[in-house]
């Protein structure tokens, strides 16, 4: 028996631009983070991908999927999930956190993980039930992907 999906098809203007706004968190070493923000162009994540020599890379999240909150527990076990789906497609995973500004919304346990394409990283974000993805090419331009 087929269940109705109860979930939206299209994204809020709101939820976009909360998106939008979002600063997304990767520590690249114990005492280095870099923060990216979808659209703006970043030389420290210009200079990760050309001395990684990878081509692109994709900014994810396993929390609360489609942006409807779930306990600690449940966000904790989904990141755990989401760190061994992305290791086998890349060797350089770094640990971050996306955050609003707004303080609207809590921080999300993230990874931003290079070496993946736009194909599996939209894949990725459709498994965890996210509504969005961000992914990076050469250009070091952090794109916001809608999934729904």
């Amino acid at each position: 028996m087929q269940h109705a999906n109860t979930e939206p098809t299209v994204l809020s203007q709101e939820l976009i631009h909360a998106y939008l706004a979002a600063r997304y968190q990767a520590r690249i070493k114990p005492n280095h983070s870099i923060t990216l923000r979808a659209g703006d162009y970043s030389a420290p994540l210009a200079t990760l991908l050309q001395t990684s020599g990878c081509r692109n890379a994709a900014y994810i999240t396993a929390c609360n999927p489609a942006s409807q909150m779930v306990t600690p527990a449940e966000n904790q076990s989904a990141t755990i999930q989401l760190h061994k789906q992305l290791i086998r497609y890349s060797r350089f995973i770094y640990p971050g956190k996306s955050t609003d500004p707004a303080e609207q919304w809590p921080a999300e346990a993230s990874f931003l993980a290079l070496g993946i394409n736009l194909a599996t990283a939209t894949a990725i974000g459709h498994t965890f039930g996210q509504n969005a993805i961000l992914w990076i090419n050469t250009d070091a331009i952090p794109r916001l992907v809608l999934l729904r």
